[in-house]
């Protein structure tokens, strides 16, 4: 279809749609999704809308720099290159093929499988013991192979979020307790 004088979407339109997407969908997020389906504050710890509103302001901040970005480039007509202009299979001169902007459905479920088994462990095992475990699985698998390393940084973030939850926020960690 695109062959018959129809203008293609380039890489920045498709940027500044995507931005103003998400843009759209915090909003609705923040101002209807979570105070909708957020339980009343219970009181006591941190309330349960806390952690939705701190990742979608966070989500909506970075969209809105995106935007921003691209929008000022427009505006101010700066050139672009056709390598940032334009998708890596629509650039003329290029005579390689390329893997930029494509998803790589084994490096998604090395990640995405361990995040699973986590969830589904964490009611059954202790907290601290899952998370210890999960944290050396996923270092393992994003090429850390330095074993002491490896179980310092999850000894010490375990019980950083352990500390965190439990005394920062007030909340018990989920699953059976080990303290």
């Amino acid at each position: 279809n695109f062959g018959r004088g129809e203008k293609k979407v380039t890489r920045v339109e498709r940027e500044m749609v995507a931005s103003l997407a998400i843009i759209g969908f915090c909003i609705l997020m923040l101002s209807w999704g979570i105070p909708t389906y957020t339980p009343a504050y219970p009181g006591y710890g941190a309330s349960s809308a806390l952690v939705p509103n701190i990742c979608i302001s966070i989500m909506l901040f970075m969209a809105c720099l995106s935007l921003l970005r691209y929008g000022l480039a427009l505006f101010f007509k700066k050139s672009m290159s056709a390598k940032e202009l334009l998708f890596p299979e629509d650039i003329e001169d290029s005579t390689s093929f390329t893997q930029e902007g494509r998803v790589k459905l084994k490096h998604l479920a090395s990640t995405m499988i361990p995040c699973v088994l986590l969830v589904i462990a964490i009611e059954y095992i202790a907290y601290a013991f899952v998370a210890f475990i999960f944290l050396m699985v996923f270092q393992y698998v994003i090429g850390s192979r330095n074993w002491l390393q490896s179980a310092l940084v999850s000894v010490a973030l375990t019980a950083v979020l352990y500390i965190v939850m439990r005394y920062g926020f007030g909340v018990p960690v989920p699953g059976p307790q080990l303290f």
